[in-house]
């Protein structure tokens, strides 16, 4: 009921009255954390939070209580940070054991959890130890676009901007970034293309990069076009024939058109 519905009061206390009347238990204890950590349907009060998370993780293994836990700590909002002071209980140390405990849990907020180890350990100023951070995203990313995106992210940084020619971290980018752009073509399809137009992990493709290209193009990135222009003028320089130069030709006009007439409409909104 939630989902999508975070600003409709109504949709809030409805959902805040089916989870204060639902029977007791430990999935009932993680949701009254997260109701009154956000102030969903009742009055926000994170002792109250900070209470059915303990309930919920340390008496019934509730995935959302260890999840909100995590957050109070990292956060600083346990009573105990709150009030300052010597170090009673927690501190935002503790947040990286109990995100660690949900991440080995199955419920909804297990990849959140581990989203967060994999951002916490590429973090040098954090957990300092991007294999250890890759070895989380690997976890869930054939199926979780954030994670084969952050993967994807991560080798395409090692491998630029000198292209350096690596194959185990060519073969990484290649493999998580199809994966990426399979599950969100509207960020990753313009990656994916460079990789087939490039050869990076695989043999040059003009076809297929020019296919992802065009799944760019169609999200509205003009440089989707005008990558589809550079591959026909690399084709150009190996075209058999004078209709295959024509064609090449044509098609170079064409798309370069498309780029720059979606470049102007950006820049007309920028104005």
């Amino acid at each position: 009921m939630l989902a999508g519905h975070e600003e409709d009061p109504g949709t809030q206390h409805k959902a805040a009255e089916l989870v204060l009347g639902a029977p007791d238990g430990a999935e009932r204890d993680g949701l009254l954390s997260l109701i009154y950590h956000e102030g969903l349907g009742v009055e926000r009060d994170l002792d109250r939070a900070f209470e059915y998370a303990e309930k919920a993780a340390f008496e019934g293994g509730d995935g959302l209580g260890y999840f909100m836990l995590g957050y109070m700590c990292e956060n600083a909002e346990t009573p105990d940070q709150a009030e300052g002071g010597p170090r009673q209980k927690y501190d935002h140390y503790d947040a990286e054991r109990f995100y660690e405990i949900c991440s080995g849990i199955e419920s909804r907020w297990r990849d959140q959890a581990i989203l967060w180890l994999g951002d916490y350990y590429m973090d040098m100023a954090q957990g300092g130890d991007p294999e250890i951070g890759v070895e989380y995203y690997e976890k869930i990313a054939d199926s979780n676009a954030e994670a084969a995106g952050r993967l994807s992210d991560h080798y395409w940084d090692l491998i630029m901007p000198e292209y350096l020619e690596d194959e185990e971290w060519t073969s990484q980018l290649f493999r998580w970034t199809a994966v990426a752009a399979r599950l969100d073509p509207e960020e990753y399809s313009y990656r994916m293309g460079w990789i087939y137009a490039d050869g990076l992990g695989c043999e040059p493709q003009p076809d297929k990069a020019i296919e992802e290209f065009g799944k760019a193009y169609s999200y509205g990135d003009w440089r989707g076009a005008k990558s589809i222009a550079r591959v026909f003028e690399e084709m150009l320089d190996s075209a058999p024939d004078a209709a295959s130069r024509a064609e090449c030709e044509k098609n170079i006009k064409l798309w370069d058109e498309r780029a720059d007439r979606i470049r102007e409409q950006e820049q007309d909104k920028d104005e």
